[in-house]
Order: C-alpha cells, then sequence, then structure tokens
C-alpha cells in the first residue's frame, strides 16, 4: 500500500485485486476408461478424448459390439442427461495406470467409471485416485453373481477388497438390461450401469444440484435389470454400503441407494461427499486472487465476503441446513487462527463449517387407531 504520509493533499489512486464473487466448480464431466469397439488410433491410445454426444464418440472409437461395454456405457451416460465426458481408451486392464496418470491433468473431471470392470484390485486404485486428488467421485460396478448375499460369492468378496474413507466411491448393483442394438428381435442385454449412474448424476447436477441425491432416479434406457431383489436382500445390501437398482411395479428401473464406500457417518452419502468436494474446489479455483496479496485485514475481509457469499448461494439452493445462512455455515479468519507466526510464513488459514443436507433414506409412518379414525404422521 501508498504511504500517504508524505504525499501532497489531494486525491490519490490506488490499484487492487477486487475480492469478486466465487464461481461454483464443475461437478458433471465424467470419465470413461475402458476398450473400444473399433480401431483406435496410436494418438488416441491412453489419451483423454472429449465427447458431447453419442455420435461424436460413435464415429470417432466405434459403435456397438459384442462383449464391449464401453459404447453401451457412453450411450447410457447421454441418455440419462450427461453433456460432456472423456473417454480414455485402453488396450485392457494394464493401461489403467496410464488412464489415471491422464486424467490428472484434466481437473474438470468430477467423475470416474469402468464400465464392467469389477476387479476389486482395479477398483480400489480409482479410489486411490479419487481420494488423492480430492475432486472427484467413483461410480463403481459391482460384478455380476445370482447369489449376491453369499458371504463368500463374487459380489461380497468383491465388497470386501473396496473402501474409501472419506467417501470418494460407490458401487451399484445389479447390471441393467437394454435393449439388445445389435438384434432385431426385440431381446436385451445386460450392461454395467456405472455410465447410466454417471449420466442421472450429471442430469441431478443440472436439474436441482450436486446437493441432490443421486437416487430415486429413473435410469433411462434401460428395460429391466439383471437381478430382482426384493426389500430384505436390499437391506442387507444397502447395510454393506452397496446401492441397489430396483425396479418397482408401474415404474422403469430405478437408482435406490446413495451410500458411499465409507464407514464413517458423516461420509456414508453420495451427495454429502460429493458436495464437499463441490464447495472446496469452487473455493480453491474462487480465492486463486488472494495469493501473493498483503497478507493483513483487508486481505481476511476480502476473503471472508467472497467465503460468506458464495456459501450463502449454497445455502439458498438448499444444500445446507439451517434457517438462516448463520445457521448453515460459519467462516473464521481472523488472529485466533492466524497469528503473527503464521503470517510471516505467508500463509492465511480460513476455518469454515458446514451444516450438510443428507437424504431422508428412511421416511418412517407411524400409524395408530384412535376413535376419530386413522391417524398417520410422518416422522
Amino acid at each position: 500500500m501508498v504511504d500517504y504520509t508524505t504525499a501532497a493533499p489531494g486525491v490519490h489512486l490506488e490499484e487492487f485485486t477486487p475480492a469478486g464473487p466465487i464461481s461454483g466448480a464443475g461437478t458433471s464431466v465424467a470419465a470413461l476408461i475402458g476398450t473400444a469397439s473399433g480401431p483406435v488410433a496410436a494418438a488416441d491410445l491412453g489419451t483423454a478424448i472429449g465427447f458431447t454426444s453419442w455420435n461424436a464418440f460413435r464415429d470417432r472409437l466405434g459403435g456397438f459390439k459384442n462383449g464391449v461395454t464401453l459404447p453401451m456405457a457412453v450411450k447410457g451416460f447421454f441418455d440419462n442427461g450427461g453433456t460432456f465426458l472423456y473417454v480414455v481408451p485402453i488396450k485392457d486392464a494394464g493401461g489403467l495406470d496410464g488412464a489415471l496418470d491422464v486424467l490428472t491433468r484434466h481437473p474438470q473431471v468430477g467423475l470416474v467409471c469402468m464400465p464392467g470392470l469389477v476387479d476389486a484390485n482395479a477398483q480400489a486404485k480409482v479410489i486411490t485416485h479419487c481420494e488423492t486428488l480430492h475432486d472427484r467421485f467413483a461410480i463403481l460396478d459391482g460384478v455380476q453373481d445370482k447369489d449376491p448375499l453369499k458371504a463368500d460369492g463374487l459380489l461380497q468378496t468383491q465388497r470386501g477388497g473396496l473402501l474409501s474413507q472419506n467417501g470418494f466411491a460407490a458401487l451399484y448393483w445389479p447390471w441393467i438390461k437394454i435393449p439388445n442394438p445389435l438384434a432385431t428381435d426385440g431381446s436385451t442385454i445386460a450392461v454395467p450401469p456405472s455410465g447410466h449412474i454417471a449420466g442421472v448424476m450429471s442430469r441431478c447436477d443440472s436439474t436441482v444440484g450436486v446437493h441432490k441425491a443421486p437416487a430415486n432416479e429413473p435410469v433411462r434406457g434401460a428395460v429391466g435389470l439383471d437381478f430382482a431383489l426384493n426389500d430384505t436382500e436390499q437391506g442387507q445390501l444397502n447395510a454393506k454400503n452397496i446401492n441397489a437398482l430396483r425396479q418397482f411395479p408401474g415404474t422403469p428401473p430405478m437408482v435406490w441407494g446413495a451410500r458411499t464406500l465409507s464407514p464413517d457417518v458423516p461420509w456414508r452419502f453420495v451427495n454429502v461427499r460429493r458436495l464437499v468436494s463441490y464447495v472446496e474446489d469452487s473455493l480453491v479455483e474462487g480465492l486463486r486472487w488472494a495469493v501473493f496479496q498483503p497478507n493483513n485485514t483487508r486481505l481476511w475481509k476480502g476473503l471472508e465476503r467472497s467465503v460468506t457469499e458464495f456459501l450463502t448461494r449454497v445455502w439458498e439452493s438448499g444444500g445446507l441446513f439451517g434457517r438462516t445462512a448463520k445457521e448453515a455455515f460459519y467462516v473464521t479468519i481472523d488472529e485466533s487462527i492466524n497469528p503473527d507466526p503464521v503470517r510471516e510464513l505467508g500463509e492465511v488459514f480460513i476455518e469454515i463449517g458446514l451444516a450438510v443436507t443428507r437424504p431422508a433414506e428412511h421416511i418412517v409412518l407411524r400409524l395408530g387407531v384412535w376413535d376419530g379414525g386413522a391417524k398417520v404422521t410422518e416422522g
């Protein structure tokens, strides 16, 4: 700042970087890793190729082919409301490490899928990728299994090898049935759901917001399920944090679960994890103006204004719980967390608390009979 003590009296002009509003980070760009059906140019193999439509993908990497799940997943993504995705074509599972490394260079990715790749070790790598970058979410396919509750069966064994402490991944089961695009007899085929689920998440993000749990949502393009769960079976899968797809009378297949692979209650739900990641990513992007600014109370006030304004918008959209903004969040940036030793290191700390909204996973109807008739209360 200019020292005015020795300046001549008058009007002085001083330029500064304003603390502008924070724009929300993107959350719905998906990245799909898999084997293409058509010939892949050497320059395309292992690279992230952006697509805005199914036709563009088909023209470059090939259409439907028996035994190849990637095209079905891409079509399902766009059919369910997705608008942009990256595809990283690989020869086989051995190309996964390279594909994940490529995706570290695309910070706009918010969702990661490997359609049909159900090996727990490979899926664990994707979880680690998402946890490390802290700004994306893994959508994983459960293995096909005719006995999903068997303790040492395929699905339960797969589940036992998957963990995301802070909830950066979710597992979906069973596979969905779609009309066979390679047949004319009206037959169906079973395909992994992850590409379709990514489209559902993208659709929820655009129509409501990232705080909306991507559940109780129809899976467009699906006409059936590879396994029909009953309530008892789903209850046991839900307790293991395996998200079920269900088909109820008169409805298409629906996403009927919203849990992550975290054992911790704070990170139990998909929308909570994705909302917090959205807030974190938005703040990282929106506060870059403050880097290298003088570390003083003027900067702190600017940061507080920017963060408060952004979080107020998140609260107003329904992402945070509280009757007022003060009940929904708090922002602290003062000497208590920025003492002299911290400032001397060139560091600024901002403490933020969020009261996130969680989905109403269980709606409990309490019915009783009284003299005036039946009474129903919701709790």
